[in-house]
Parts: C-alpha cells; sequence; structure tokens
C-alpha cells in the first residue's frame, strides 16, 4: 500500500519503511503519468490521506538524503511532477495525520520510532 508517513521523521524509518516508501514516492508519480487509470489511483490515494501530493517532492528528498547517510546509493531522481494537478488531501484526513501515522508505524515495525 502506498504511504507517505507524514508525521514521521525519515531518520526514525528502519532501513525497510526508508526503502519501501521512497519506491512507493517513485511509483506514485509513475502511476500518475503512464497507469491506464493513474489519476484515478492516485487520488484513491489522496482521498485516504496515504499519500500527499504536495509533499511528494520535498518528501523524496528527504528520503534520499537519508539513505545516502545509512550508506546506501541513491541514484534514482523523481521524475518531474505537478502536484497542483494532483488532488488535494481533504482537510478533514490531515487532522491528527501525523500521530495516527506514528501509532500505525509503532504497532506494525519494532524497528521504527
Amino acid at each position: 500500500m502506498t504511504r507517505l508517513w507524514v508525521g514521521v521523521d525519515v531518520e526514525e524509518l528502519c532501513d525497510d519503511h526508508l526503502l519501501g516508501e521512497h519506491s512507493e514516492m517513485h511509483q506514485e508519480v509513475g502511476t500518475w503519468h503512464r497507469h491506464p487509470y493513474g489519476e484515478a489511483v492516485v487520488a484513491g490515494h489522496v482521498e485516504k490521506a496515504q499519500v500527499v501530493p504536495a509533499l511528494i517532492r520535498e518528501r523524496h528528498d528527504e528520503l534520499a538524503a537519508e539513505l545516502e547517510a545509512r550508506g546506501f546509493n541513491h541514484g534514482s531522481p523523481l521524475e518531474e511532477f505537478d502536484p497542483d494537478v494532483m488532488p488535494d488531501v481533504p482537510q478533514e484526513r490531515m487532522n491528527g495525520i501525523h500521530e495516527a501515522n506514528r501509532d500505525r508505524l509503532a504497532r506494525r515495525c519494532d524497528d521504527c520510532l
């Protein structure tokens, strides 16, 4: 499942979640551009606040920097996209998302946070 861990610093992610989220940022942009129903797929992720288009670029860059800091090779720049043409997360979905994501991640992974 696509998930941008809003509210969780990249330094707090285990290697698996760091690599996974990085991959998902690329997948989300690629889906938007190339999937036959990409706009609808991304809109579904946005509606559930699993991804926040306005944060994809910044988050990708943070993830990439953390990958390098941990000794991973990062050779995959994020392709260009315009987050302004992607849907916005409904504001009510953003309320409490930081705490909810931290709680969800803590339940899923003993190595994060």
